[in-house]
């Protein structure tokens, strides 16, 4: 499963937060895991960036 996959999951079990069956607060902590991945992939990026400009 992609991450946008997996964002478009957690967002549609928030949306139908109504049904009993629905877990909002498991979705909302995976929408925060992706959020702090894509925070990672951009630093790790920006540290692969000034180690290839100063070797």
């Amino acid at each position: 499963m992609t991450l946008k996959k997996l964002q478009q999951w957690a967002q549609s079990q928030i949306d139908n937060s109504a049904e009993p069956e629905i877990r909002p607060d498991i979705a909302i902590t995976v929408l925060q895991l992706v959020d702090e991945l894509e925070e990672l992939k951009n630093k790790l990026r920006e540290l692969e960036e000034k180690v290839t400009t100063t070797a």
